[in-house]
C-alpha cells in the first residue's frame, strides 16, 4: 500500500532504491529511515538511471520476497541517464559522462530522442508500481525532476527577461499533472503523459521541495545533494507527521558537523 505517513517502527525490513540522492558520500534520506529499522538494504548507486533502478527493484523482490512487514521506497532518477550491466557490475552514464562511455556516434543516433526516454522510464515506473501494489508491502515513489518536455516554453525561456516567472508557471503546471488534473496543452508528448497519468499521481517530485522548502539556503549548498540535516527537512516535508526517532534525528544533525562535510564546505569557500 502507498504510505501516507512514515512510521519506521512498523517495519522489519526497509529497501531503498535510487541514484546518488539515495546512496552518497554522506547520510541520505534512505540512511536516516534505515537507522530506525532493523534490516536495511540500500540498493542505490551514484549515477544510477531508471533502467538500473527498475532492475534493482525486481531483483530485490526476487531475492527477498517483499512482505507486509517491509517498507520499499524508490527514488527515481533523471530520464536522460543510461545504464548497462557489464563484467559483473553496473555502469552508469549521466549527461556529463555519456560521450566518454558510449561515444559520439552512439549519442548522435540514440541519445537526443527525449520521447523515447519518457516512454521507457514511465513503463518502468508503471511496472514497478504494479508489482508493489500486488505485494502486501508498504511503498512510496519519489523522483528527482519533472519528466515533461516543451519546445515552445524552452524557446520562450531563452527570450524572456522574466525567467523566474516562467519557471514558476512551468512548475505550477507540473503540479497539476502530479495532482491528476488536466495536462497543459503546451506539454510535449501529451499522449504518453495521459497514458501514464496514474504513475505521476503516485510520485512525489523533489523539485516541489526545492521550490517550497524555505529553510534551505541554496546559495551555501555543498553541491546538488542535500546534507543530512536537509534530508531530514525533506522527509518532514513529505511526511510531516512521521515518527523518525529523536536519536536518529540527532545522529543526522551531527553528520553535518563531520570531517567529510566540513572538508567539502571549506573547499567551496
Amino acid at each position: 500500500m502507498k504510505i501516507n505517513n512514515l512510521d519506521p517502527s512498523k517495519y522489519n525490513r526497509f529497501f531503498a532504491f535510487g541514484c546518488s540522492f539515495t546512496s552518497y558520500k554522506w547520510l541520505t534520506w534512505a540512511d536516516i529511515i534505515g537507522k530506525d529499522i532493523e534490516v536495511y538494504e540500500n540498493w542505490g548507486e551514484q549515477g544510477g538511471g531508471n533502467h538500473f533502478i527498475f532492475n534493482s527493484v525486481v531483483e530485490a523482490d526476487a531475492r527477498h520476497n517483499f512482505t507486509k512487514n517491509d517498507l520499499v521506497i524508490i527514488f527515481w532518477s533523471t530520464k536522460e541517464r543510461e545504464d548497462r550491466y557489464l563484467n559483473n557490475k553496473w555502469i552508469h552514464a549521466t549527461a556529463g559522462t555519456i560521450e566518454s562511455e558510449y561515444g559520439k556516434e552512439w549519442i548522435d543516433k540514440f541519445y537526443f530522442d527525449t520521447r523515447s526516454f519518457l516512454i521507457r522510464d514511465l513503463a518502468y515506473m508503471k511496472s514497478i508500481q504494479s508489482i508493489l501494489k500486488s505485494r502486501d508491502c508498504d511503498w512510496a515513489n519519489l523522483c528527482w525532476n519533472e519528466f515533461f518536455n516543451n519546445t515552445s516554453m524552452r524557446e520562450t525561456f531563452t527570450k524572456t527577461t522574466n525567467k523566474k516567472s516562467l519557471v514558476k508557471m512551468w512548475r505550477d503546471n507540473c503540479k497539476e499533472v502530479y495532482s491528476g488534473n488536466s495536462i497543459p496543452n503546451f506539454f510535449d508528448d501529451q499522449d504518453v503523459i495521459q497514458l501514464y497519468q496514474d504513475v505521476f499521481t503516485n510520485i512525489t517530485s523533489v523539485y516541489r521541495w526545492f521550490d517550497e522548502e524555505q529553510n534551505i539556503n541554496t546559495t551555501n549548498r555543498l553541491d546538488d545533494h542535500p546534507t543530512p540535516t536537509e534530508a531530514l527537512l525533506f522527509l518532514d516535508w513529505i511526511w510531516p507527521d512521521n515518527t523518525i526517532s529523536d536519536s536518529t534525528r540527532q545522529y543526522a544533525k551531527q553528520w553535518d558537523c563531520t570531517e567529510t562535510i566540513q572538508r567539502l564546505r571549506i573547499s567551496r569557500l
